[in-house]
């Protein structure tokens, strides 16, 4: 998938290191962007709109799932190069912004973080705007799904698209599996929206880690779910 456009108007931008990003066709004229990895992957983005023949003012939102670092590091460039609104969930805004810890966890995931904070700098922005469940962007709808973070949402474009953030990944052979639990707040939270999820309706499912899943991506889900999240 990743150089081409799909049938919903889908785009991964490549080159991004281990977290995806993705642009939505919203219209003839508007992009969105989802995620925008970790810090400096905005000159990946231009590259990849002007192998398309797309230009950086024609994203017009910038849409995060959640605060972390490899989600959101180029947010605040990519938001000045673009003129795009950015928006977040309402219970991560205050991460990005700078009023609260970008990320917290303990174990292995603590570790984790503390090493990548180290060597990457996240430039803090205050959001545009605050999502709640049930908003909208253009043809893309709002699902709250917390657990990973306070306030993680995906994005779902109905009947054909869900982008999971991090409450969802794909192992190599492109298998579902959960988000990690040493790097998320409440895993039984993450259940709980992998549930609310599992009842929608779309042919694909875009992870921020791993291959998205392109097709019948609402049945293995509901397989996934109905196999005790294995």
């Amino acid at each position: 998938m990743a150089q081409a456009t799909t049938q919903y108007g889908i785009h991964q931008i490549p080159d991004m290191g281990f977290s995806n990003a993705y642009l939505v066709e919203a219209d003839q004229q508007s992009l969105v962007l989802i995620d925008t990895g970790t810090p400096g992957k905005d000159a990946k983005v231009l590259a990849y709109l002007t192998s398309i023949g797309r230009k950086l003012s024609d994203i017009s939102y910038i849409v995060l799932t959640h605060a972390d670092a490899d989600h959101s590091g180029s947010a605040a460039e990519l938001r000045r190069l673009t003129g795009a609104k950015l928006a977040i969930g309402e219970l991560d805004a205050p991460r990005i912004s700078g009023e609260k810890k970008l990320k917290e966890a303990s174990g292995f995931g603590g570790l984790l973080i503390g090493v990548f904070g180290a060597f990457t700098k996240v430039e803090r922005v205050k959001p545009d705007m605050t999502l709640k469940d049930g908003e909208t962007i253009g043809p893309l709808t709002i699902v709250y799904t917390p657990g990973h973070t306070d306030g993680s949402i995906s994005v779902y474009k109905p009947n054909e698209a869900i982008f999971v953030g991090d409450l969802l990944r794909t192992d190599g052979s492109g298998n579902l599996k959960l988000a990690m639990a040493s790097m998320s707040r409440d895993m039984a939270e993450v259940k709980r929206s992998v549930e609310k999820l599992s009842k929608l309706e779309f042919s694909m499912l875009l992870p921020g880690h791993g291959k998205p899943i392109e097709h019948d991506a609402s049945k293995n889900l509901r397989d996934f779910v109905d196999n005790g999240f294995t």
